[in-house]
């Protein structure tokens, strides 16, 4: 029997990754296969083949803050297991049409295309993040278990906005305002020339798996700091990058 495709339907996508590294080692494969097995127990899936990265298609009568508790649940163990990396998730609503064949369901549609593209505009640090089109759609919803807490503005994110359940945003904290730093492409580039002068050639690498622990440019300028043997050193590296930070932030 051929596959029949049903008129466009209006819904919610969940696409997420681990994202700022080429290769991941076992013990995260393992892990990320946790994350794909609760998926699937959600909704309809599908996957780049080989990669640790899904996207996620709810059937339109599914509760969605139910479901979203779920998936926050799951990325906050993946979170926990393994540590630094962190699982980054946009959660999208828009159109998809459903096709149907004997004993299969699935969806395409614009929908599950713009929420994987908005996946690649997130943070870097990982959370649970939702698109304007998604928080139009959770504004109407009646006590939604969850809130949205709008992103800094300024931010190449700026269109985006934090989950929050019970009081407790399951996207990355920061503090005072300060922007992430993969946030400032200009910020990373000062810090890899930098930290390189101290370093030497691996100073590219270390702010970039530094970036994906940390969420604040202070977090980062410490990790890197722990690099640097010399204690004179150190504390020039320091001065040097909170110079940077000033200049820019005089600069907005």
């Amino acid at each position: 029997m051929a596959s029949q495709v049903s008129a466009p339907v209006s819904t919610t996508v969940i696409a997420c990754d681990i994202s700022g590294a080429e290769s991941f080692e076992a013990r995260v494969l393992e892990s990320f296969a946790k994350v794909l097995a609760a998926a699937r127990g959600l909704g309809f899936v599908t996957q780049e083949p080989g990669k640790p990265n899904l996207c996620l298609t709810l059937a339109p009568e599914l509760a969605i803050g139910e479901v979203l508790g779920q998936f926050a649940k799951t990325a906050a163990a993946f979170d926990a297991d393994v540590a630094p990396l962190r699982l980054r998730s946009v959660v999208h609503f828009g159109v998809v049409f459903r096709t149907e064949s004997v004993g299969d369901v699935s969806y395409v549609g614009s929908a599950i295309r713009s929420t994987l593209s908005a996946l690649r505009r997130a943070p870097v640090a990982g959370g649970l993040i939702a698109t304007q089109d998604f928080a139009a759609y959770a504004a109407k919803l009646l006590n939604p278990p969850f809130r949205l807490q709008a992103m800094n503005e300024g931010m190449a994110f700026q269109s985006m906005s934090q989950i929050v359940f019970g009081g407790r945003s399951v996207a990355p904290q920061r503090g005072g305002g300060d922007l992430p730093p993969s946030a400032d492409p200009a910020f990373v580039d000062f810090v890899k020339r930098r930290l390189a002068e101290d370093v030497g050639p691996f100073a590219s690498a270390l702010v970039d798996r530094a970036i994906r622990a940390t969420a604040a440019a202070d977090q980062l300028v410490a990790a890197l700091s722990r690099d640097i043997d010399n204690a004179s050193a150190r504390a020039r590296f320091e001065a040097d990058v909170q110079k940077f930070i000033n200049s820019r932030s005089g600069a907005r």
